[in-house]
């Protein structure tokens, strides 16, 4: 049917930058479509968004430039390369442009927004150097399960998956002094350091794998989780090599299940 909503739905899916569309409001906007860009952009797959709040379950961050855009809105229908700021999955924050567009569908207002992310994503050729340990691999199941997603699904998924476990790998040194872990930690930290999102200090560790596609996402994935296995059976205390496994346990299983047991 030709109508607004459809035709505005149709602009975005065919955008070549990342976009989006909603229902218009300070506090209740809800999202109504995006494209494979702006999830990319994000971390997310549709899924999640599908009829949610830009706010408390997508990546609007609700402050006073966001008000004043939306006034700018309000006031004169359009607004241009505005300076922004997304949230994205994994807890980063991405600095943005945005342009956007008021439109109404069947009576309701609604925002076309187009997004161009200012930071550069880390490049390729600054990935992790490949751990000389055994390589660890994914659960049946959920090896399984990752061939029925589609492609740009299994990337985000891996990615996810990736930043749980690398940020783990790096904090679990805050809450153990023994030696082995310590080193481990900051031998992580310096193979992720191109992957260590900007302005991220603090307690929390934020990673980037934003420039990964999904076969470096998994290989990453893979070698931190077998580095992880391989130092469980240095964790003589019996809660931190819990706290370690619980890392990488609901995804992978060490090369050797000995491996997995010696650190109980």
């Amino acid at each position: 049917m030709f109508d607004t909503k459809s035709l505005s739905v149709a602009i975005v899916e065919k955008s070549d930058v990342a976009s989006t569309l909603s229902t218009s409001g300070l506090y209740d906007a809800r999202y109504l479509a995006a494209n494979t860009a702006y999830l990319a952009l994000i971390e997310r797959v549709w899924g999640e968004l599908d009829g949610q709040s830009l706010i408390d379950k997508g990546t609007a961050i609700s402050n006073g430039e966001r008000d004043r855009r939306l006034m700018l809105l309000d006031r004169h229908g359009f607004y241009d390369c505005e300076p922004a700021v997304l949230r994205t999955a994994s807890g980063r924050k991405v600095a943005v442009e945005i342009s956007a567009q008021r439109v109404w569908c069947s009576g309701t207002a609604c925002d076309l927004e187009f997004f161009r992310p200012l930071a550069a994503s880390p490049e390729e050729d600054a990935v992790v150097e490949a751990a000389t340990g055994p390589r660890a691999a994914f659960l049946p199941e959920l090896q399984a399960n990752l061939r029925k997603l589609p492609a740009f699904e299994r990337t985000i998924l891996m990615r996810r998956m990736l930043a749980a476990v690398a940020e783990g790998g790096i904090l679990i040194a805050r809450v153990d002094p023994n030696p082995a872990i310590a080193r481990y930690s900051e031998a992580l930290r310096t193979r992720l350091a191109p992957f260590i999102a900007p302005g991220s200090g603090g307690i929390a560790t934020r990673l980037d794998f934003s420039a990964l596609d999904e076969s470096l996402a998994e290989r990453h994935l893979l070698e931190v989780a077998a580095d992880i296995w391989s130092l469980i059976r240095f964790a003589k205390d019996p809660e931190t090599a819990g706290m370690l496994e619980r890392l990488v346990a609901p995804y992978t299983v060490p090369a050797s299940l000995v491996v997995g047991k010696q650190g109980v």
